[in-house]
């Protein structure tokens, strides 16, 4: 019986080794859904900055990814002159799927806006401000992250440990 609970309680401690390895490797990227709840869609005439206010609302890293949802419409990733004058000509990207999904590749500004007829002067387009991985605070969401990811690994570990003196 001592024997079994030793060779348990070395089991239980090799486990546990090997999710505290994994707890320390953070999450490396993120999607975000555009404009959260709302779809990429027109914004109320009273709205205009919906896009800016939800894009300065989240810290963005290299390596996350953005989602755009819509229905008869389109999202370009054009360059900032393009986006001051709302010119749809050029632009780096262009898609039409209804669920576009946009790497964020390297940090600084992505300029984005609807390619339907009028839909950026009414207020349909988004600058996304990326960060590098050195830029970003030590604050940022993906420590949060860890610490969830290590107190996983202690209620795992004492419900394994728990569960071996059981049975």
């Amino acid at each position: 019986m001592a024997n079994c609970n030793m060779n348990c309680v070395r089991a239980t401690l090799f486990l546990l080794t090997i999710f505290i390895c994994f707890g320390h490797f953070s999450v490396s990227a993120f999607e975000f859904q555009v404009g959260g709840t709302k779809d990429w869609v027109v914004p109320p005439t009273n709205d205009s900055k919906i896009y800016n206010d939800w894009a300065s609302g989240n810290r963005f890293l290299v390596g996350d990814t953005i989602r755009f949802k819509y229905k008869k419409d389109s999202v370009m990733e054009v360059t900032e002159e393009e986006f001051k004058k709302c010119n749809s000509t050029r632009p780096n990207f262009f898609s039409n799927t209804g669920n576009t999904v946009y790497l964020l590749d390297h940090a600084g500004s992505f300029y984005f806006i609807s390619g339907a007829s009028g839909h950026c002067q009414r207020g349909q387009r988004m600058i996304v401000k990326v960060m590098s991985l050195e830029e970003s605070p030590s604050s940022d969401r993906r420590s949060s992250g860890s610490r969830a990811a290590v107190f996983s690994v202690f209620v795992q570990f004492v419900l394994s440990y728990v569960a071996c003196l059981l049975f």
